[in-house]
């Protein structure tokens, strides 16, 4: 596939839609989007009629067309997101949209090729965003999967590209810096080890994916740059995938670092939390700081009844829009609903707009 990596940018510079700080150094203007759990590959065998791979799949692109008219739309027409991005014109292109995890059903070759071929790191003009993705736990792991070592691929391709900077040794795990904020993919979880009762080169084992943290948070210069994390396991105290021992060795990592956003997948949820929860605080957190989660949702839909058809999507699409800006994070979940922007009963705890540390 032909590298379309500059061709995006050189369109989204003809739209107008690039960040400012590319025509203008002086200011940071960073937009990107997150989404999750697409799950390629997807059979609703209890649904009557069958919910084939195929027919899931299909979702799976009539989604990403959904995704795709997001840039050039408005804001909310009103509240905290509303008021911060007023003067700033419609929601930007993304510099690349995360998929954090759960790329695919099962991590079959069958479909990661899907995946890859529907979802091209580069992206393609007009129509698909250049993406970054995450492994998760239903992509299996190094030692027998495929999803891993296409992701090392892909690493290898965005390092030549110039759209991550950095790769960790065995090349899984990457970094990249988008005008001077730092952004760290460390997969399914950050941990050194599988667990105890886990086998090396299974979904559980985090390929070393704290040291990679850790000592990439080391070099940062400033000190207090920001930085955005991403992995796949939610960061809730309730978790049992990922334990509270390696929770607490995470948060001694980043407890010091300018971290604005920690981004994940796996519950499915459309969620802003907290890190740590407050159970892992008592335990933990030692008056330390707490970082603003976030959890896009999901493709995957929950909840079908045996025996009948399948009720179809969720929403339309599910998905975090960030912008980051000298001064200011400001996040909002963009369904494509009736009014766009997620409107459903907590909503309004999903929409953050806070002052960050510049770095600068």
């Amino acid at each position: 596939m032909r590298n379309l990596f500059p061709e995006v940018m050189k369109s989204m510079l003809a739209l107008g839609l690039l960040s400012m700080a590319f025509v203008a150094a002086a200011a940071r203007d960073i937009t990107f989007y997150l989404i999750s759990d697409v799950h390629v590959g997807t059979i609703y065998k209890q649904c009557d009629p069958v919910f084939t791979a195929a027919d899931y799949n299909l979702n799976v692109v009539r989604t990403l067309d959904v995704l795709a008219t997001l840039p050039g739309r408005p804001w909310p027409p009103h509240g905290p997101l509303a008021e911060a991005m007023k003067g700033r014109g419609p929601v930007p292109a993304p510099l690349a949209m995360i998929v954090a995890g759960d790329l695919t059903e099962n991590g079959s070759p069958a479909q990661w090729k899907i995946f890859d071929t529907l979802f091209p790191w580069q992206g393609e003009v007009p129509k698909r965003f250049p993406v970054i993705a995450v492994a998760g736990n239903h992509d299996g792991g190094s030692k027998t999967g495929i999803i891993r070592q296409g992701l090392r691929d892909r690493n290898a391709a965005m390092l030549k590209a110039g759209m991550v900077t950095r790769v960790s040794e065995d090349g899984l795990h990457c970094a990249w810096v988008w005008q001077g904020v730092h952004f760290i993919n460390v997969n399914n979880y950050a941990g050194e080890v599988v667990k105890a009762d886990a086998k090396p080169g299974s979904m559980w084992d985090p390929e070393k994916s704290l040291t990679f943290l850790k000592e990439y948070l080391a070099t940062l210069k400033p000190a207090f740059a920001p930085v955005v994390i991403v992995q796949h396991l939610d960061f809730s105290d309730r978790s049992t995938w990922w334990d509270q021992e390696r929770r607490k060795a995470f948060y001694e990592v980043i407890k010091d670092a300018n971290v604005v956003a920690l981004l994940h997948g796996h519950t499915h949820a459309i969620t802003k939390l907290t890190f740590p929860e407050d159970t892992d605080y008592a335990a933990f957190g030692k008056g330390g700081p707490r970082f603003d989660c976030f959890s896009a949702g999901a493709f995957k839909r929950e909840g079908v009844t045996k025996g009948q058809p399948f009720p179809g999507l969720r929403n339309p699409c599910e998905c975090y829009v960030f912008r980051l800006t000298d001064e200011t994070f400001a996040a909002g979940h963009f369904t494509a609903g009736p009014e766009g922007w997620n409107s459903g009963p907590r909503s309004e705890n999903l929409t953050v707009v806070k002052p960050i540390r510049s770095g600068k």
